[in-house]
């Protein structure tokens, strides 16, 4: 609806309030009226446009009724944030109150001149905001130090060179705290936004800070904690000093207060070098912390997400105190979860077991999402903590024989975790964790029972069984559990060496070959199907290969320059995501002339050249040096088979069953006893469809580097059986 169609809609309304506002006893409820409806332009109710009364307001600012004058720049302000032209004709009218005799007129025009978002009217506000600087009024004063954090946003050149900023420091050394507060508010506004450094405190002026955190706001005092993180102490004495000063900040009931002052005293014990004083302030800070824990529980999370950056700085901050972050029944599942993790990253060889019973209740929790968490946590103490692990492994077996619905899947996922940590100790549970195998459903659980199967091959006497349960459904499994199964047919052939085993390898390669579309399977498929190929004691040496112990982090880590970042920016958006601000805010370069912006935080990060370069050459090192350390040449009878079955050169061979052999274009079929070599026979099923896997052997350069033999013997392999073949 536009403008023109609301006015002839409301032309009779208009009218009334027009006339009303010449009515002394009516214009205070007429100008009352159109604050509302100045506040609802723009909006679908379709009030009446009063900007085309605005000349007739503008008489009004003529009286010297103080409560008049405040409703017309009442309606002044409302206008502004949807008509802001319209008000510039208010301009030299709002100029001139600034110089009136009555403060609370003064600091009202003044408020409203700067609230007009202008960028051609922020030259003429820079005048009355430097005289109101300066202003015997406190009120005319704090007015006027958020008045530089407007126009800043409007116009930065006009506040740099108006000289406006240095101005606004000289405050933070005034005699009202109010006055200070402000102050430190625009600053702290202006410093995050200015591509140059604001401000820097020295001793004197922090003093300053420290008095008036006693006599102002809750609100105020976060913004003078806030500006007291940019002093850097120059002695031990002086951090000191600072830190005794903000300690009763712990105290207050506003959790906002409490973060920030936790915030400074965190960057201030950087500079004390006594362990013992640093250990005295740390324990003040610890009971503050976990008094949050009562608090409503969005604010709950927010401090248990910045306790994860405290935590990882000083692991021993909340050591004594775990019980404190216990799980409640009412707790949300978004606190529950910060609760778990807090839990661990506080979990030492002492508690570890009194952990695990409070963990051992929430695997069993209605909540699918918690109690999988929960599983996870008794994982990470597993692996964190050996003299827990038959205490862990209690746990997770107890979830199995129950078939706890949801958790079974990760308790799966967790008895990989432990055998890769402690190979070779607690196979006795294989067979528990087999049983399940019903239960297992999701693609994680699945590879991981598959490894278990594959790893621990040779002394599972049914690996065969129950590997080829999972053959059967292996084109309509995920990539994950296809990937975790070539694998472990590969490592049961090494291990085993049966016919069965060779049948079902030669199976799935083909299966592979025929109808997996998801090129990673495939690549991995024709690897293992030319490692295979080869000397079957360099495969296993590469398929067989002891594994490194596995590291679990208690909490979500963040590099230290990252975390120097957030830590002081507690409790600000980015401590809570974990991410720089410039990876989730986008900084406008307020400046119209090109001047480069730079992000005052450290924000943006960048590996450094030397870094990449010392990379490169490790990583050709170390192919040089494998390169170097050739294996041995396998045996020259390339007619036998080359799965190690036993077949030589020297007498005949027993002819050998009917082997079913995937075909790509056609069904199985089935071979004459002779003498055969069953992956030269593959090589005829893989040769049409060559194409696909010559690109994707392109994609394995390292590894023909890494297995040059394996690489060649399989060509000659091909020739050697096509001559078997001819002769016979």
């Amino acid at each position: 609806m536009s403008s023109s169609s609301v006015d002839r809609e409301h032309k009779g309304e208009l009218q009334d309030l027009k006339n009303d506002l010449y009515d002394p006893k009516k214009t205070k409820k007429a100008l009352k009226k159109m604050v509302a409806h100045a506040a609802m332009l723009g909006t679908p109710t379709g009030a009446p446009n009063v900007s085309v009364l605005l000349p007739d307001v503008m008489h009004c600012l003529e009286s010297a009724d103080v409560e008049q004058k405040k409703a017309v720049y009442m309606f002044l302000s409302a206008l502004s944030s949807s008509n802001a032209d319209a008000t510039t004709i208010a301009f030299n009218r709002m100029v001139r109150d600034v110089s009136s005799p009555n403060p609370l007129v003064r600091a009202i025009a003044l408020r409203t001149l700067t609230g007009i978002n202008v960028e051609s009217m922020a030259e003429g506000m820079v005048e009355p905001i430097k005289t109101a600087l300066h202003d015997n009024d406190p009120f005319v004063r704090k007015t006027a130090a958020i008045s530089v954090a407007k126009v800043f946003g409007l116009s930065p050149e006009t506040v740099e060179s108006g000289n406006l900023i240095s101005k606004l420091v000289e405050l933070l050394e005034d005699s009202n705290p109010h006055v200070v507060a402000n102050a430190a508010t625009a600053l702290n506004e202006i410093r995050q936004r200015a591509p140059f450094s604001v401000l820097e405190l020295k001793m004197t002026t922090a003093t300053k800070i420290l008095a008036a955190l006693n006599e102002c706001t809750q609100w105020n005092q976060v913004a003078l904690l806030d500006t007291l993180i940019l002093f850097s102490p120059s002695s031990e004495r002086e951090a000191v000093t600072i830190l005794e000063r903000v300690v009763p900040r712990l105290n207050h009931s506003n959790a906002s207060v409490v973060m920030s002052a936790i915030k400074v005293m965190l960057y201030h014990l950087s500079f004390i070098r006594s362990e013992e004083t640093s250990k005295n302030f740390m324990l003040k800070m610890s009971q503050p912390l976990c008094t949050l824990m009562s608090l409503p529980p969005d604010i709950q999370y927010t401090c248990l997400r910045n306790l994860k950056i405290i935590i990882q700085k000083y692991p021993d901050l909340l050591s004594a105190n775990v019980k404190t972050f216990y799980c409640k029944y009412n707790d949300p599942s978004f606190v529950k979860a910060e609760k778990v993790d807090i839990m661990i990253a506080l979990t030492t060889p002492v508690n570890v077991h009194e952990v695990l019973s409070e963990l051992k209740e929430y695997c069993h929790d209605v909540d699918g999402d918690f109690a999988r968490k929960a599983m996870q946590a008794v994982g990470k103490c597993a692996i964190g903590f050996e003299v827990s692990v038959e205490f862990c492994i209690k746990i997770v077996l107890e979830v199995i024989e129950n078939k706890v619905p949801f958790v079974i899947q990760e308790a799966v996922v967790v008895v990989q975790t432990i055998f890769r940590r402690y190979p070779n100790k607690y196979e006795s549970i294989i067979s528990q964790v087999c049983s399940s195998l019903d239960e297992v459903d999701e693609p994680g659980a699945k590879a991981a029972l598959i490894w278990i199967i594959g790893e621990y091959s040779d002394r599972i006497e049914a690996a065969e069984e129950i590997l080829e349960i999972f053959f059967e459904t292996y084109t309509e499994e995920e990539s994950q559990v296809q990937l975790a199964l070539l694998t472990a047919l590969s490592k049961l052939y090494l291990n085993v060496e049966s016919d069965r085993s060779v049948d079902m390898l030669q199976e799935l390669l083909g299966k592979t070959n025929d109808t997996v579309n998801d090129p990673d399977v495939r690549e991995r498929a024709l690897f293992y199907w030319r490692l295979l190929a080869g000397d079957l004691e360099l495969a296993r040496k590469v398929v067989l290969a002891t594994k490194p112990a596995i590291e679990s982090k208690p909490i979500e880590d963040v590099d230290e320059r990252l975390q120097n970042i957030l830590s002081k920016r507690i409790p600000f958006v980015s401590s809570v995501l974990f991410k720089r601000p410039s990876d989730f805010v986008s900084y406008k370069n307020l400046y119209a002339c090109p001047k480069e912006f730079k992000d005052t935080g450290e924000l943006k990060d960048s590996t450094p050249q030397e870094t990449k370069e010392a990379y490169q050459n490790g990583h050709s090192e170390e192919m040089d040096t494998l390169e170097d350390a050739k294996p041995k040449k396998p045996h020259t009878d390339l007619l036998g088979d080359l799965l190690s079955l036993d077949v030589s050169a020297a007498a005949p061979a027993a002819p050998l069953p009917p082997t079913t052999v995937p075909q790509p274009q056609q069904a199985q079929t089935s071979f004459t006893p002779q003498v055969v070599d069953p992956f030269s026979q593959m090589s005829d099923a893989f040769s049409s469809q060559t194409q696909p896997f010559h690109q994707a052997g392109q994609a394995f350069p390292q590894a023909a580097q890494v297995f040059p033999e394996a690489a060649q013997v399989f060509p000659a392999t091909v020739q050697a059986s096509q001559a078997s073949k001819q002769s016979n």
